[in-house]
């Protein structure tokens, strides 16, 4: 049984970055929205416009999901069939077309409908068995990811405007505990290494974490005695995006928003060893 507090908290950061995106999106110029392709985003290979529309869709899925599972249906929507990745991206680009301009007013449309449904769940309905793409998960498990797609594409469309961006503080906090599992989706090994090798991360100077890789595997906890052969200083903001592949920490490093003590090429090579994901691709 999900912890009701912790589902409600989670309810709660779906809430305020939904509204924290819906004001960013208000401040954009028109031209986001009437000529797409010139506004790349922070995900690899979509515009703003594929951001915002996958978050569209998302949130249509996830209360159509819930909304059936109320009724005691697990299975998925009428039509529905499982696209490669090529698919998917080609289907969003003809959502956001579809969607043209009205596309800011159907995000809007979309969180209110989303939200509305997950204030009124009761307690005993997070535990409900929902249809997802990638199996069936409880209702508090769909909220969970509906705040890491925010929190992470609430960025994307940020960075496209201001290369300094961070993420949201409403956010932070939540994702600090999704990075392991978001680098067991990106890992894809390390054979290049004699011998395994241990990156510290230095977070706003009050906890540190150990990265240690070895050619087929890797571990996360909090560091040890034992010395790193690099250490970086950062921003826990700074941290998740490394980790999660959205800014490489050759660029942190060449903007000034990260410091590197020790080996910076072993640093250098995370990119090598975990690829970028979209936030979807690991649930």
């Amino acid at each position: 049984m999900p912890d009701s507090r912790s589902v409600q908290e989670n309810i709660g950061i779906v809430r305020a970055l939904s509204n924290e995106t819906a004001a960013f999106l208000h401040s954009l110029p028109a031209d986001v929205w009437r000529d797409p392709d010139r506004f790349a985003s922070g995900c690899q290979n979509w515009k703003v416009g594929d951001v915002i529309a996958h978050l569209v869709d998302h949130a249509n899925r996830t209360t159509l999901s819930i909304e059936r599972a109320l009724r005691g249906s697990v299975a998925p929507p009428p039509g529905y069939r499982p696209l490669t990745p090529e698919e998917a991206d080609q289907q969003l680009v003809e959502l956001r077309t579809a969607y043209d301009e009205d596309l800011f007013p159907e995000f809007n449309a979309s969180c209110l409908r989303l939200n509305r449904l997950l204030v009124g769940l009761e307690a005993e309905q997070y535990d409900l068995e929902a249809w997802h793409p990638g199996g069936i998960r409880s209702a508090a498990r769909l909220i969970e990811y509906r705040a890491l797609e925010l929190s992470i594409h609430e960025w994307d469309a940020q960075y496209a405007f201001d290369r300094q961006a961070s993420l949201s503080l409403s956010a932070i906090p939540f994702l600090m505990g999704w990075v392991e599992q978001w680098l067991r989706a990106a890992f894809q090994g390390a054979d290049d290494l004699a011998s395994s090798v241990r990156l510290r991360f230095d977070i706003d100077s009050s906890e540190s974490y150990d990265l240690t890789i070895e050619n087929s595997s890797f571990s996360l906890g909090h560091s040890a005695f034992d010395d790193a052969d690099v250490t970086l200083a950062l921003s826990a903001s700074d941290y998740i995006l490394a980790l999660t592949g959205r800014l490489p920490v050759r660029r942190l490093a060449r903007r000034g928003r990260i410091q590197v003590d020790g080996n910076a090429e072993l640093a250098y090579q995370l990119t090598d060893w975990f690829g970028a994901v979209h936030a979807i691709t690991m649930l």
